[in-house]
């Protein structure tokens, strides 16, 4: 009795120590993927008298995603047509994609790209941020739809699962922001359970906000745990229709569960022509391992 309460004690002490549950995943054992976050700016009317139309800037885009080896991106507000040009300027890629927007229309969708000869599309779904957030809805002070992405992969290699996420908050109004934070939480733990999870996303908010900090609670934002020093610069938003000068907010992140190691992280600030960026955010990129 003794010996067996003895090794029950070792058994705790180690877990105390996150030996067993290992947020340290040897890398012989582990599988490493390239993510990001990126919003991609929808076609405004207003964007083509600035010389930003979408025609001009989506090849600009496609090329940014392939030359940095993404191996699967979340983007937020591109319409379906845009999702559509970049599946045809990106082959190798599969896509889950669902619309969002006003409040008789859908103008902007939260898609997720993913390399289909890497990883199988297992599962998916959406949650709208709001009060009902199994019923598609406008949430508490917002005027038009919010939601958010997911899709449960399949490493084809080693057959090994996880769950990502892809959403954009409101952008306005504080208290639907508020909400959204608390929420996503929520779900992320419902649906991922203790499978790894990456969250990716505009979330319209400062690290320093109620929002972000209630996802702190459960992931970790991939800016401050990087094994490398974070490289590019640390704003990621201009305000909107805005494609050149420097950013001013960190509002774009890359979120992950305990067992995830993120090994880099970088904001991509690649410019094309007189120094225009291809959206009016800048792409926020970690390679990750589990």
């Amino acid at each position: 009795m003794m010996r067996l309460l003895f090794i029950f004690t070792i058994i705790q002490y180690l877990i105390g120590l996150n030996i067993i549950r290992g947020t340290e995943i040897p890398p012989s054992s582990a599988i490493t993927i390239r993510v990001a976050s990126y919003n991609i700016r929808y076609a405004s009317a207003n964007d083509e008298k600035t010389g930003n139309a979408w025609a001009i800037r989506k090849e600009h885009v496609a090329n940014l995603m392939l030359n940095h080896h993404f191996d699967i991106v979340g983007t937020q507000e591109g319409d379906s047509t845009q999702i559509d040009d970049l599946c045809r300027l990106m082959p190798a890629f599969g896509v889950v994609s669902a619309n969002y927007g006003g409040k008789n229309n859908k103008l902007h969708t939260a898609t997720i790209f993913f390399k289909k000869d890497k990883f199988e599309a297992m599962d998916s779904g959406v949650f709208w941020l709001s009060e009902t957030p199994d019923v598609e809805s406008i949430g508490w002070d917002a005027s038009d739809t919010r939601l958010c992405q997911w899709v449960r992969f399949r490493e084809i290699a080693t057959s090994r699962t996880f769950y990502f996420f892809n959403t954009h908050f409101y952008w306005r109004k504080q208290v639907a922001k508020e909400n959204s934070g608390p929420l996503l939480a929520e779900k992320l733990s419902s649906i991922a359970h203790h499978s790894p999870a990456i969250v990716t996303g505009d979330f319209n908010s400062t690290a320093n906000s109620f929002q972000i900090k209630a996802i702190q609670k459960i992931a970790h934002d991939a800016f401050l745990i990087s094994k490398t020093p974070p490289k590019g610069p640390e704003a990621t938003g201009f305000p909107g229709g805005i494609f050149k000068g420097s950013p001013k907010n960190r509002i774009d992140y890359i979120f992950v569960s305990n067992t995830i190691d993120i090994l880099d992280y970088t904001v991509i600030d690649n410019t094309y022509g007189d120094n225009r960026y291809p959206s009016d955010h800048l792409p926020v990129t970690s390679e990750i391992r589990f």
